[in-house]
């Protein structure tokens, strides 16, 4: 899970599995005990191909058996299951056929990085040191639909600042938590004004929620601190720049109008650009091709939700989709589970990826 061992614990696993096939294995510590891993097979005489998977999964509480997988009904249960190692499974497929294949299509990057479920700290690191492939595929539970579209995050804390004092005498006290509630209208007149600045025709409009409030220390004091943390969502086109500039000039306006006013803005705790890659991007006609040949729909879908292949393209400049077995309905349930049959059609369609992307990059 998030900052767990197991993070480091597969990413060895995977290396040396990889390495038993013929890989060049490059690992790398994000924090300290959290290594990426990037395994290459690599010719030079063709284009490279990143399949990248995130190593981290949600806890393991409170689904009975996490680590003890079991079969039943062509169903494989087990925390992980679907997001995202059976994507990882069949990227393992897809590493050990160009190994053995001195004619694969393509040269092959099989990556897997770390802290993808809270912050995504793995890919962001991974796509800033800028790995010399031509397109990545990102394994997420898609029902082997083809995502070209996902709305970006930006999550960052305000804090009010007051004097505590006893609560039987208010007046030699500031009430932190009475100045948030003239903070969050504040801050919503800088954010709701520009939610429909940009209409995605696939993701539709921006979103923005204060999710948490913190504050008080009881009943009977006047609380001295309060605070709150703001997830605005992104449409292709939003920068988390532009988003805080807003939010900035209202809480300055608001800070001209009371002088006692002691209102701060974090810098933010997540930052996930949006991704949009076009239809006609050799790597999305290239999983077009391979999905229409399994028989599955090659329209591109946009969704909600963010993956590593928002910090591969918005970082690194990799041109990704997101492709893999399992539903994300399954994803961070009690009883996670992958159907067999989706997962071992995965390797087909990977494999018919490599093919596809070999022969139009060529």
């Amino acid at each position: 899970m998030e900052g767990g061992p197991g993070e480091s614990e597969l990413a060895h696993h995977v290396a040396d599995l990889a390495r038993a096939a013929g890989a060049d294995i490059e690992m790398y510590d994000v924090e300290p005990g959290r290594p990426n891993l990037l395994a290459w097979i690599r010719r030079g005489n063709r284009p490279t191909l990143m399949f990248e998977c995130h190593l981290d999964t949600v806890g393991l509480d409170p689904m009975p058996d996490a680590l003890n997988p079991r079969i039943a009904s062509g169903r494989l249960y087990g925390r992980g299951s679907a997001d995202p190692k059976g994507c990882m499974a069949a990227m393992l497929h897809v590493l050990r056929a160009a190994a053995g294949d001195p004619d694969f299509p393509v040269d092959v990057c099989l990556a897997g990085a770390v802290g993808e479920e809270i912050v995504m700290i793995g890919s962001r690191v991974m796509a800033e040191r800028r790995p010399p492939v031509d397109a990545a595929v990102v394994g997420e539970p898609t029902e082997l639909r083809i995502i070209t579209a996902q709305k970006g995050a930006v999550r960052w804390r305000v804090r009010t600042h007051g004097v505590a004092a006893h609560s039987a005498m208010p007046e030699q006290g500031h009430n932190a938590i009475e100045d948030m509630a003239t903070a969050i209208p504040a801050i919503a007149r800088g954010i709701e004004p520009h939610l429909n600045d940009r209409t995605h025709p696939v993701l539709g409009n921006a979103t923005w929620n204060v999710g948490t409030i913190r504050g008080g220390a009881g009943v009977n004091v006047v609380p001295d601190r309060c605070e709150i943390e703001i997830d605005r969502r992104l449409v292709p086109g939003d920068t988390s720049a532009e988003v805080l500039a807003h939010v900035d000039a209202a809480l300055d306006e608001l800070r001209a109008g009371n002088q006692e006013l002691r209102v701060d803005r974090d810098p933010p705790f997540v930052d996930i650009p949006p991704l949009e890659t076009p239809d006609d991007a050799q790597i999305v006609r290239a999983a077009q091709r391979a999905v229409a040949a399994a028989g599955i729909s090659p329209a591109p879908l946009g969704v909600a939700y963010a993956t590593d292949a928002a910090m591969l393209s918005g970082v690194g400049g990799i041109p990704s989709v997101v492709l893999g077995p399992g539903d994300i309905a399954q994803a961070h349930t009690n009883d996670e589970w992958i159907e067999i049959a989706q997962l071992e059609a995965a390797v087909g369609i990977y494999l018919g990826v490599c093919k596809a992307f070999g022969e139009i990059a060529a």
